[in-house]
């Protein structure tokens, strides 16, 4: 691998698994060697992650009256 671009062309393969072992290899040396890559990778990991365990719609019961407080004492009418 010899620059971001192709990094990046392969990324999602990498993350599928879906590459042999050298490409592997040159995309692991390339995280090493590169710091923005790097990030990029590690952003995109923890979003896949988050996105596969799901989210959440309901506001739990604590941050939900902590909110209502919030508003009673912040947002009267006068």
């Amino acid at each position: 691998m010899t620059n971001c671009k192709e990094f990046c062309n392969q990324l999602f393969d990498y993350l599928d698994k879906e590459l042999g072992a050298k490409e592997c290899l040159l995309i692991e040396r390339h995280l090493e060697e590169c710091a923005p890559c790097a990030l990029v990778f590690e952003s995109l990991k923890t979003t896949l992650l988050v996105c596969s365990e799901g989210v959440s719609d309901e506001i739990p019961e604590d941050v939900r009256n902590r909110l209502r407080e919030f508003l009673k004492i912040n947002c009267r009418a006068d």
